[in-house]
């Protein structure tokens, strides 16, 4: 019996904002643990196992670990912008094997704006998405799959549901990457549905 092999987006972000109060202003600086149920992508490879397995690589799967900062703006007013600008590493494998290794590394740089409303409980936006490095290594039996991209920008497009700490949200991603020694263009567009919680302090 065939297996069906899916990744999971787990990341961990790095946020500070900084909203106005109307005597002074508040500095927040907050981390978050992000899940992010990732589809979509063009497969970059199909392998098969010894056991009649398969698992595919798609160029949109992965696990990020990001950092970085932001504002919040119009403080004690309904309607209010904020914005976030961070840095990640982006990394999937494949399922273990003994005699083949596969890593699959991204750099992605973002820069995002959101319309953001605490009494409604929801933030909407999106912004651009730099992806620096972009890298696919395999090793022994999987040592034909070494593929480098070249540097590609994309969109998001992004709605979460925001509870105190805690933010549900669904982003879309629109990336192409294409190949340094190949005339060809993969898409990697994903959908993913975010869980987030933030732990803020260091405020005043």
């Amino acid at each position: 019996m065939k297996s069906h092999h899916k990744f999971s987006i787990w990341a961990v972000s790095l946020a500070l904002s900084v909203p106005a109060t109307a005597h002074a202003t508040t500095f927040e600086a907050g981390g978050s643990l992000v899940g992010d149920f990732n589809a979509g992508g063009d497969t970059l490879a199909v392998l098969h196992f010894a056991d009649a397995s398969t698992q595919d690589i798609t160029a949109g799967q992965g696990l990020i670990l990001s950092g970085g900062a932001g504002a919040i703006f119009f403080d004690q007013n309904p309607h209010r912008l904020e914005t976030l600008l961070t840095l990640g590493v982006k990394y999937s494998s494949m399922q273990p094997a003994s005699n083949a290794d596969l890593s699959y590394v991204r750099v992605p740089i973002e820069a995002l704006a959101f319309y953001r409303n605490d009494n409604f409980h929801f933030r909407l936006g999106g912004g651009g998405v730099w992806y620096v490095v972009n890298s696919l290594s395999g090793s022994g039996a999987a040592s034909d799959l070494n593929v480098d991209f070249k540097p590609s920008v994309g969109g998001i497009v992004e709605a979460d549901f925001i509870w105190n700490a805690i933010s549900l949200g669904l982003r879309y991603t629109i990336l192409t990457l294409r190949p340094t020694n190949v005339d060809t263009r993969i898409a990697a567009n994903t959908i993913g549905l975010n869980f987030s919680y933030f732990y803020h302090f260091g405020q005043h």
